[in-house]
């Protein structure tokens, strides 16, 4: 089962080439037009404002000898 925007890919992408009459439509020029259009819907919008920060890695410290470690 696909998700809402992927359908509403689907049913732009439909509409374009209707209009297109046999010229090629492009995935990228399909995307950028269902974006304009396409509303949000139920829980996701809902949850879409709340977001958490991501904690990264703490890398180690390499020290003196650098990245390949010989020493000089």
């Amino acid at each position: 089962m696909a998700n809402a925007w992927r359908e509403h890919v689907k049913k732009t992408m439909a509409e374009m080439k209707g209009k297109a009459r046999g010229a090629t439509v492009m995935l990228k020029d399909v995307l950028k037009a269902a974006g304009k259009t396409y509303k949000k819907s139920g829980k996701s919008s809902a949850s879409a404002g709340k977001t958490r920060k991501r904690k990264s890695a703490k890398k180690g410290k390499k020290g003196k000898r650098g990245k390949s470690g010989k020493k000089r």
